[in-house]
């Protein structure tokens, strides 16, 4: 809804994002309420919520929705990492970046655990859920450019008209 609302408001194409971030032991939960969890309770208080728990395994997600033109169905892509909950590691980023450790690589990491603050910007976008679902809607994007460009152009966007968008191929 909010991409279509911002597509009516904007005149033109709109993408919206949201984060979640899923501690296993909680059953998923802070997910889609991380922000407000992550603003109360800092990331320290985020580790103490696993405090009790041997699993500190959690999975973060990104959504993009992205609406071509107003009153579009969004196109959504989604990036998935899982990773790890430690003690809050000083660094830089935002939010939780400072407990969540990305599953990565042995060759990049050698085997030590590395959160998203430590990481430098190219590693965190290769690795983080948001660079995932940004490089989909990239390549989204550049399947149909011509399509876009013909809808910035006035091309009618309804009716028998409407593009016709090409969907990435499955994973």
């Amino acid at each position: 809804d909010k991409a279509i609302q911002g597509a009516q408001l904007a005149g033109g194409a709109c993408v919206v994002e949201d984060t979640s971030l899923e501690f296993t032991a909680l059953g998923g939960m802070p997910g889609p309420f991380i922000k407000w969890f992550q603003n109360k309770l800092q990331s320290e208080g985020l580790y103490n919520l696993l405090a009790a728990y041997d699993d500190k395994t959690a999975t973060a997600k990104c959504t993009l929705a992205f609406s071509p033109y107003p009153h579009a169905d969004p196109i959504i892509f989604t990036g998935t990492t899982t990773g790890t909950i430690i003690e809050p590691v000083p660094g830089r980023g935002f939010g939780w970046d400072s407990i969540f450790v990305p599953d990565t690589p042995s060759e990049y990491n050698n085997n030590y655990e590395i959160p998203f603050s430590c990481m430098s910007t190219e590693a965190k976008n290769r690795f983080s859920h948001r660079g995932q679902a940004v490089r989909q809607w990239a390549d989204w994007l550049g399947l149909n450019h011509s399509e876009l460009f013909e809808i910035q152009c006035g091309r009618p966007a309804t009716g028998d008209k409407a593009p016709s968008f090409k969907s990435l191929p499955a994973e």
